[in-house]
C-alpha cells in the first residue's frame, strides 16, 4: 500500500544510547552528582544548576560530534 502511493518504507537501526548526545548529558550529570553525593533535595537542585551552567557550546558539539551527528 505505501509504494502504490509512491512513498516508500525506511528500515532504521535500532535505538542506540551511543547515538543520543541527551544520553551523554544525562550520563556526565549523573557523574556529577555521584561525585558530590548530595543528601537533600535542595543540594540536589543546587549541584544540577552548577551543571547546567558549565555546560557551554563546546559540551554540545561534542557531544553531538561523538553520536556522528554532523556538526557544522
Amino acid at each position: 500500500m505505501i509504494e502504490s502511493v509512491g512513498a516508500s518504507v525506511i528500515c532504521l537501526s535500532p535505538y542506540s544510547p551511543d547515538f543520543n548526545p541527551i544520553e551523554m548529558w544525562w550520563s556526565q550529570l549523573k557523574s556529577f552528582l555521584r561525585r558530590f553525593a548530595p543528601n537533600t533535595s535542595a543540594m540536589i537542585d543546587r549541584i544540577i544548576a552548577v551543571a547546567l551552567n558549565l555546560m557551554n557550546p563546546n559540551h554540545l558539539r561534542n557531544w553531538f560530534t561523538d553520536c556522528c551527528y554532523c556538526t557544522s
